[in-house]
């Protein structure tokens, strides 16, 4: 699969009022003289599954609440665009299924309230990929035509179009994305059908390789579980269905403008929540957020989520809330805020994460010159995330008990560059609980949470990580000028533990670098 155009691997304050969480007025910031508008924060609502809201007038009434409620708070929370994501109906053949999600859709569509929607495993024959109805009542001309495209926001387009070069196949509104512009932030909204076959993610490349300035929002049908995991279960027998896992390994993470990813489709009686954060490959942490409330009573008894995003603090702030109920969800699950980074990159990724690293995990001294080039590391390998613990990929402990292990893991690569001299700046970052030091052909270029700027063997880290914080916020290195050169380059590291009794040590490594010709634009 093609990467994302740039990418080459080589090796904020809310209010309550009435019930309704509202945005606060933009702040004036000055720079010198210059008094300049802060950027505004803004909303996107997510509409969780609604197939069992589609079964009966009744339970449909919840359905069109929500819908009602989202256009009646629209000038309350800055409301700029609607993502549904799959399982619109219980029934793909049931003609009243689905003019009962479709009726609860007009409801936006007749207020000027832009919406996108995708097909879940519900919403479409699992044995042949096809849909007559939804395709019937959620065609491209429905939101090509929609009311509510301007100069800020619009219908994109949809895998049959041949947009950009020939689709091969038309998949009419299934795969479809749009475009949003709130002040100074570009977004690409891009919505893909249930475990998106090969023909989808070609697609879903090409429209984000036409829009390089655009950072963007993904909507699928599954992606991450109630317990945060990725499934290698697959439905589909049309096609080769793509994974979770390979959904992520092989798109998201190396597609560097994907900033986050929402999913519904998972849920486990009232259990239908879940997150979590992985770093993609320029080093970048993605949220990955799950909700779904069809388990609940009465069909999900209307609790859906919506997103306010603050531009200038680089944060969203998660709510859920029932129209029907009347009421927000308090608890972590329900009510968080995760950083969020919605500046387009155009960083050349040189080591991407998720690599494969050699492994040093023994107690005692270290081996003798393990940083250097010349160095015979004759170690085990492992695919990053490494360690123990929340979120890893090779399992790698000498524990327990607590005793049995060593204060600091080591990993070594070698990568090899070209054209080094272009690059003007090159940064590292590290997802690594709870310490880390890094070297660059044997040359220490910094150290984060350690006891000691020198690190050995014996050196503990300074202060607990958990993994999710890690993860939130890497530590990131500039490599010194110099240091780099055309052929093989040896990345180092050490991991070190704050005690030894921690239930997670982990570790990932990124590098990227700047052409020089890009700064300054």
């Amino acid at each position: 699969m093609r990467r994302s155009r740039g990418v080459r691997v080589l090796g904020g304050v809310l209010a309550v009022l009435g019930g309704l969480v509202l945005a606060s007025p933009a702040a004036i910031t000055s720079a010198g003289n210059d008094e300049r508008e802060r950027p505004e924060p803004f909303t996107i609502v997510v509409l969780p599954d609604t197939q069992k809201y589609t079964v009966s007038d009744e339970l449909a009434q919840s359905l069109n609440a929500q819908t009602q409620w989202i256009v009646d708070t629209r000038e309350q929370l800055n409301t700029k665009f609607v993502i549904q994501v799959g399982d619109l109906v219980d029934s793909w053949p049931d003609v009243h299924q689905w003019e009962r999600a479709s009726r609860a859709m007009a409801i936006l569509d007749d207020a000027g309230v832009p919406s996108s929607v995708l097909p879940g495993n519900h919403d479409l024959d699992v044995t042949t990929g096809e849909s007559s109805t939804y395709d019937e009542y959620f065609p491209p001309r429905r939101y090509a035509d929609a009311t509510w495209n301007s100069a800020t926001v619009s219908y994109g387009g949809y895998l049959g179009q041949d947009q950009f070069g020939p689709d091969g196949i038309d998949r009419q509104n299934k795969d479809n994305y749009s475009l949003l512009t709130v002040g100074d932030t570009k977004l690409l909204l891009l919505s893909l059908e249930y475990e998106t076959p090969a023909y989808a993610l070609e697609w879903a490349q090409r429209v984000i390789d036409a829009h390089p300035d655009r950072t963007v929002i993904l909507a699928v049908h599954g992606l991450i579980t109630t317990g945060g995991a990725r499934s290698t279960a697959t439905e589909r027998t049309d096609v080769t269905p793509v994974t979770e896992v390979d959904l992520w390994r092989d798109f998201i993470s190396q597609n560097c403008s994907i900033a986050m990813v929402v999913n519904g489709h998972w849920a486990v009686g009232d259990a239908g929540e879940a997150r979590r954060s992985d770093l993609n490959a320029c080093g970048r942490p993605v949220p990955q957020i799950l909700s779904n409330y069809q388990g609940r009573a009465n069909g999900g008894d209307g609790w859906l989520r919506y997103y306010t995003v603050d531009p200038a603090a680089g944060t969203v702030d998660a709510h859920t809330y029932s129209p029907t109920l009347r009421q927000y969800e308090k608890d972590d699950d329900g009510r968080f805020t995760l950083p969020l980074d919605l500046t387009p990159t155009d960083d050349r990724v040189l080591l991407r994460g998720g690599s494969d690293w050699k492994v040093w995990n023994e107690l005692g001294a270290w081996p003798r010159g393990w940083k250097s080039a010349a160095f015979d590391d004759d170690w085990q390998t492992g695919t990053a995330p490494l360690g123990w613990g929340k979120g890893v990929q090779t399992p790698i402990d000498l524990g327990p008990p607590p005793e049995n292990r060593a204060r600091a893991m080591l990993f070594r690569k070698t990568v090899e560059l070209d054209d080094v001299e272009e690059l003007s700046t090159v940064t590292v970052s590290t997802r690594a609980d709870d310490g880390v030091a890094v070297w660059v052909n044997g040359t220490l270029i910094g150290t984060s949470h350690l006891a000691s700027k020198k690190p050995t063997s014996e050196t503990f880290a300074d202060v607990g990580r958990s993994t999710d914080n890690a993860t939130d916020d890497p530590v990131t290195f500039t490599v010194p000028r110099g240091l780099l050169h055309d052929g093989e380059n040896v990345v180092a590291a050490s991991v070190h533990v704050n005690y030894l009794g921690t239930n997670s040590s982990t570790f990932d490594l990124v590098m990227t670098g700047r052409r020089s010709s890009s700064d300054g634009e």
